[in-house]
């Protein structure tokens, strides 16, 4: 099928129609009330994980590169992250050639030295058989992932970066009993993390170092899902290839190809492009060769590539939805902020209006008290500059009290400070 026909039929909803693997994913996260595009994410991650790390992508663009492959789930807490880890876990059965099951080890995530040692323990001698060739990493929550990348000195951000690309992990330190390195392209890791919307920024905004352009994000809800869940399909058996023991790259589809070498040249010519946006393509070659594999095959086509196009999009655009929460949440912090010191600084003046008035209220009191009269004018001219403008309000009120009185255009203070009848005090002569 010509690539161009495959772009016109692939779309989001008949995406799962494709292939057979692909409606059994479906059919059986819908089985278990998963969302099936969380589903598939883990499903490519399992698949990757059960192949050895020998099968690599060619030096298309700089050194070989790993099939490792990292997935997002992303939802609410407890809006089903687990149950897509476990329906995923059910759904799919892993042998090799001959039939044989493949089990592939599961470990939480940790520090960026515990990763090196997860495949060859500290002090174990560099010319030892590692002591496992593929694990699968998880990180239930991103917060969790957040804490142990900002830890001081932590070496996690950086180590799962290089644990992507398959290249060289771990630390050559003096000490034997501490140094651990893998070779690379010796191992084979993928990495699952669960992602609350409003949690993610660590993640998201470790952008710089291309961070999350080496993950796909996918949904963990399905507003499709069916009123009566489906029954629950028997696993479905991927047949591994017959791979060989020594280093294996695996075909690019041409259309791959000449995308990444475009995207290449643009960015060595210094043209307009984003230059993160290499690691997007590579993470969606590595969807590619995930679906390849899910289908029990060891050629990768240009099928397989638009295929992993629909699920980039659908990445890009859960990716997009937690960059709009993140928005939205630290405007409404802002806003929040805004309104808060609005508040405290409305308290701040009223206090302060109220202090002049009291000063400007005390002051006509004292020039009344020593003059007995005084005019409008004089009043004003004997109060400090900065309460002038307090002057015709504060004789209104006291007036008003029967503080004080007007006699033909001169205020004096009533006669026991505020009686009922308005005669002058015996000071006002």
């Amino acid at each position: 099928m010509s690539t161009a026909t495959v772009t016109e039929l692939v779309t989001a909803e008949t995406f799962w129609t494709r292939r057979p693997v692909l409606e059994h994913i479906l059919e059986f996260a819908r089985s278990r009330r998963a969302g099936p595009w969380a589903v598939l994410g883990v499903a490519c991650t399992r698949a990757v994980a059960a192949t050895e790390p020998p099968i690599a992508l060619p030096p298309t663009i700089g050194s070989a590169v790993s099939l490792n492959l990292f997935a997002a789930l992303v939802g609410q807490s407890g809006s089903g992250k687990g149950a897509a880890e476990g329906a995923a876990r059910d759904a799919l059965r892993f042998v090799d050639y001959s039939g044989n099951l493949i089990t592939t080890d599961e470990f939480p995530l940790g520090s960026g030295e515990g990763i090196a040692r997860t495949f060859r323990p500290a002090g174990a001698d560099e010319d030892e058989p590692l002591e496992r060739t593929r694990a699968l990493f998880t990180a239930p929550e991103v917060d969790t992932l957040a804490a142990l990348g900002s830890r001081q000195g932590s070496t996690l951000m950086p180590e799962l970066r290089k644990l992507f690309m398959g290249e060289q992990l771990g630390f050559n330190n003096a000490s034997k009993a501490t140094r651990s390195t893998l070779p690379a392209h010796s191992y084979r890791a993928c990495l699952t993390v669960g992602v609350q919307p409003v949690k993610a920024g660590p993640l998201l905004h470790d952008a710089d170092g291309g961070t999350p352009q080496r993950f796909v994000w996918l949904p963990v809800g399905d507003p499709d899902a069916p009123e009566t869940a489906p029954n629950t399909p028997e696993p479905w058996t991927v047949r591994a290839p017959r791979w060989g023991g020594a280093l294996t790259y695996l075909e690019v589809p041409e259309v791959a190809r000449a995308a990444m070498d475009a995207h290449r040249l643009a960015t060595l010519r210094g043209e307009p492009v984003d230059p993160l946006d290499g690691h997007r393509m590579l993470t969606r070659l590595k969807v590619a060769v995930a679906l390849m594999l899910l289908d029990g095959r060891s050629i990768t086509t240009s099928e397989d590539w638009e295929l992993a196009g629909i699920v980039m999009r659908v990445s890009d655009r859960t990716r997009a939805g937690i960059e709009h929460s993140l928005t939205e949440r630290a405007r409404a912090a802002n806003r929040a902020r805004a309104h808060e010191k609005a508040e405290q600084d409305a308290i701040v003046e009223d206090r302060a209006n109220e202090r002049i008035r009291q000063r400007a209220r005390d002051a006509v009191i004292r020039v009344l008290e020593r003059k007995g009269k005084s005019s409008r004018k004089q009043l004003r001219g004997d109060m400090r500059h900065e309460l002038r403008r307090e002057l015709d309000a504060t004789l209104a009120d006291l007036i008003a009290e029967g503080y004080v009185c007007e006699f033909g255009g001169e205020y004096v203070l009533a006669g026991g400070y505020g009686g009922t009848a308005c005669t002058p005090h015996e000071n006002a002569v």
